[in-house]
């Protein structure tokens, strides 16, 4: 693992009412976003972060504008790191470095998320609430919404469902305050809290899905353990959606949704999610083509690299957005 970069110091102390949380952040040639979502982080007030960024390999040059960047922003009681990886590990591989960081360093708590996100400066609190006063919580999430205000996602489940599953309340108006907190199948990378020492005795994110329903296999394995999924929705954030990727109907997203959904079902298929899976991906994948052929012919690919047992990886992504490292 690469070590992290000189920090800008700030006031790490803690305390017992208020523990240190690491939040991670992932850059894939997003700097920019990356960077505003910093700021963001900076802004929260009632909480002490360490905000973890993990460089996914985008090249020296963008490593250095980060860094310099980063070293420029007012900090106040938080810390900043960079950490540049010598490879891409994509979302899960990447996040797990983090997690690592964080219990080396003793950092209570772990908030997960992607870096295209706008985050209020309150979010943070109630999450780390649920999780300090309840232990059989495994991992906690706020409603997630468009620009628009309309839900990206209120937590998630799999079954009998095109893709195999749903984000919950998906375009639609978010949930009353008074509708929850919920209990949900998974929550997505785009914002999930849990302790540093429960992620890491789960082995954190599976690599093996490089990016695309590692968030769904680890909610799972907490799940398996006894410990419960929770969705708050008093607690929303904005979410831009598939940057990195392109968009949510990239082919670069398309193969990789569809390849891990076979690597997900392989593992921990129902019936009835291989039915739906069946149904919805391969008889009537030929209506996909409506919504644009490159995105259906890339969610073909991946099905059939899924089948033939592909583990998605950093190559795939070269060949759907070329290598500008």
């Amino acid at each position: 693992m690469a070590e992290a970069s000189p920090a800008v110091a700030g006031d790490l102390r803690g305390s017992g009412d208020r523990p240190v949380v690491a939040a991670l952040l992932l850059n894939y040639r997003g700097a920019e976003m990356t960077l505003q979502c910093v700021r963001d982080l900076l802004a929260v007030a009632d909480v002490v972060l360490r905000v973890i960024v993990l460089d996914s390999h985008s090249g020296a040059s963008e490593v250095a504008y980060l860094q310099q960047s980063i070293a420029d922003l007012p900090h106040g009681q938080h810390e900043v790191s960079l950490i540049p990886l010598a490879e891409n590990l994509g979302f899960a591989g990447g996040m797990n470095h983090g997690i690592e960081f964080a219990a080396r360093e003793k950092i209570p708590f772990v908030l997960v998320l992607n870096n295209d996100m706008r985050l209020p400066s309150d979010f943070v609190s109630p999450l780390l609430d649920v999780l300090r006063n309840d232990p059989a919580v495994g991992a906690v999430g706020p409603t997630v919404v468009h620009p628009d205000g309309t839900v990206w996602a209120e937590g998630g489940e799999v079954g009998f469902l095109p893709n195999c599953l749903r984000l919950i309340r998906h375009g639609q108006q978010p949930s009353d305050v008074s509708d929850g907190p919920a209990e949900v199948g998974f929550l997505t990378g785009a914002c999930m809290m849990m302790r540093t020492d429960v992620a890491e005795s789960v082995g954190g994110f599976d690599r093996d899905y490089f990016m695309y329903w590692e968030d769904v296999e680890l909610s799972g394995k907490l799940r398996r353990r006894g410990l419960r999924i929770v969705w708050l929705p008093w607690v929303r954030i904005q979410h831009l959606g598939g940057q990195s990727s392109g968009g949510g109907r990239s082919p670069l997203r398309k193969f990789f949704m569809a390849c891990n959904a076979v690597r997900y079902l392989k593992a921990h298929g129902t019936a009835k999610a291989w039915g739906g899976w069946l149904l919805f991906d391969v008889i009537l994948w030929p209506a996909t083509f409506i919504l644009g052929p490159a995105a259906a012919w890339a969610k073909m690919r991946g099905t059939i690299a899924g089948l033939l047992g592909h583990t998605a990886n950093a190559r795939d992504v070269v060949r759907f957005l070329g290598d500008k490292t």
